[in-house]
């Protein structure tokens, strides 16, 4: 009996970790043939007005930085606002945002969200001013063209387009382990699904959305987990979320091990909680509506994280290949896939010794997000403050 049940729990994990491969496998190989816009070939027909979002919950040592770069775009002056959302900010760092020429919205919460955050300063916005709403997380730096390049990319009247997120800082061994991390998404969850006409991933931020389709999908979103709640109401309207490469936000990446276990408990809780109805509901939205970008998007909450798939995939393997079970062969091939798959993603930037020192803290990581993944639930409940301080953005371009 107990043989019996232990055979059905090796069933069990050989296709779970097999479906999880082919999925990023599938889309690591779509993710090769992207084609990043010829920026030479569009005609600018308009300047769209974009108003930028920038919540911040106790970022003092980089906000000013954050706004000084944000405002320092080749665009039109007149075709963008930044607006600071200050939530818990130095009365000190208030006073020097004051004197800058951007919006301020002040807020105070019980328990702050981002969600909450960006709600209320898009409360104080007009509806008819802006035609585009661009979402920056408080250490984010656009790269000087990224306003122009989004306008571009956005001249034939797209509802979003999600920018690429990269490093800014790539000097400690997590820190290049969380860009990494990034740059496998990007190429997995955006470049891989626009090839295939699904609908792209967000990142969080560095999105550029319809200023009213925006405000009424947000005033629904109250969750700590927001982006992951917009991702769902958009695939519920059949909104396509498209990528471009080429917009570069540099974004901070975490330095040690203390940080990077405590920002995975939001990224986990955001992509497990209450997995089980998501699921029904993209089973349901695929066979009754035909809906394929929401039956994605359910699927990506049972996809293991990179680094809890690529260390399952590497200990079963060892596990079952080396008394060289009937299942060992299996394994072995499943993890050969999975580290070509990730491989395929990876910039051609990324490709040094400082990466491979980096890949030695590879076991310790993946030990960091089991553990995120027990505490997780608080991650579902409340917004968690994840320390900054780079104020200088990584100048190489990836792949």
């Amino acid at each position: 009996m107990i043989q019996q049940c232990v055979y059905i729990i090796e069933i069990i994990l050989l296709f779970y970790i097999g479906f999880n491969v082919a999925y990023v496998f599938i889309f690591s190989v779509a993710g090769v043939f992207y084609k990043p816009t010829d920026f030479s070939k569009v005609e600018i027909k308009k300047y769209n007005k974009f108003a930028i979002l920038i919540p911040a919950y106790k970022h003092d040592e980089v906000i000013l930085n954050t706004v000084g770069h944000s405002l320092n775009q080749n665009y039109p002056r007149d075709k963008f606002d930044v607006i600071v959302i200050a939530d818990s900010l130095k009365r000190l760092t208030i006073a020097e945002l004051l004197v800058m020429p951007i919006k301020l919205v002040e807020v105070k919460f019980d328990e702050s969200t981002k969600a909450k955050s960006l709600n209320t300063a898009l409360s104080f916005l007009p509806e008819d001013y802006f035609d585009y709403c661009l979402v920056l997380d408080v250490d984010n730096v656009m790269e000087e063209d990224f306003l122009a390049k989004m306008n571009a990319r956005l001249q034939n009247d797209e509802v979003i387009v999600q920018g690429h997120r990269t490093a800014k800082n790539l000097d400690t061994p997590f820190a290049i382990l969380d860009g990494l991390s990034e740059e496998i998404n990007n190429h997995i969850f955006r470049k891989g699904h626009v090839v295939l006409g699904v609908t792209s991933a967000l990142s969080g931020s560095g999105q550029a959305m319809k200023f009213k389709t925006y405000k009424t999908l947000m005033s629904e979103i109250e969750s700590p987990v927001e982006d992951k709640e917009l991702e769902f109401s958009m695939v519920k309207h059949r909104i396509k979320v498209h990528f471009e490469n080429d917009a570069l936000v540099y974004d901070e990446k975490v330095q040690n091990a203390k940080v990077f276990s405590s920002q995975r408990k939001r990224w986990i809780a955001s992509q497990f909680f209450d997995f089980h109805r998501v699921l029904r509901q993209g089973i349901y939205h695929l066979l009754f509506h035909g809906n394929l970008d929401f039956f994605d998007k359910a699927l990506q909450r049972i996809i293991l994280p990179r680094i809890l798939l690529i260390g399952l995939s590497f200990f079963s393997c060892a596990i079952y290949f080396l008394p060289y079970t009937q299942l060992g062969m299996w394994f072995v091939g499943m993890f050969g896939v999975c580290s070509i798959s990730y491989i395929l993603a990876i910039p051609k930037t990324y490709y040094n010794f400082k990466t491979l020192e980096a890949a030695l803290r590879l076991p310790q990581a993946f030990f960091l997000m089991v553990f995120a993944m027990t505490k997780s639930k608080e991650g579902a409940k409340k917004f968690i403050h994840t320390d900054h301080s780079s104020t200088i953005a990584h100048k190489n371009k990836e792949s």
